[in-house]
């Protein structure tokens, strides 16, 4: 009886097809999984922050734009980058700021998201800060 278990076990191993493919649906699901539960989530952040800061630009921003008609073509573009650059950094800073009120432990901030009602710890405050600012920096 050994010897059919060893004899099956040989023959699987033998067709790499099935094993390529339950290792390409096991990634696959891995993948799927993590967009799902990460990478879904930090793109959602990172579009409501910059939605945030576009609808409620710093005062330098605004100035900028009201300059931007009495200037020439290549006056406006650069403008327009600083205008983008300095939305960015007041991205940046609301960021820092979130990150440092969930650090604390401030309760306005931690309000029940998810059925958890614990802030969060600093590190995780930190790590979500992190993937933030890199997602950010894709979208301006």
């Amino acid at each position: 009886m050994p010897e059919n278990n060893f004899l099956a076990l040989a023959h699987t191993l033998q067709q790499s097809t099935s094993l390529d493919h339950s290792l390409a649906e096991m990634l696959s699901g891995l993948k799927k999984s993590v967009e799902q539960e990460y990478l879904q989530k930090i793109h959602a952040a990172a579009d409501a922050e910059k939605a945030f800061t576009v609808e409620h630009p710093p005062r330098e921003v605004t100035l900028l734009r009201a300059l931007a008609p009495f200037t020439d073509e290549k006056g406006r573009s650069q403008l327009d980058r600083l205008s983008q650059s300095l939305l960015f950094l007041h991205s940046l800073q609301h960021v820092q700021q979130r990150v440092q009120t969930l650090s604390s432990g401030s309760l306005l901030e931690t309000r029940s998201v998810g059925g958890q009602s614990s802030p969060p710890s600093a590190h995780s405050a930190q790590m979500a800060g992190l993937l933030l600012t890199l997602a950010l920096a894709e979208r301006f």
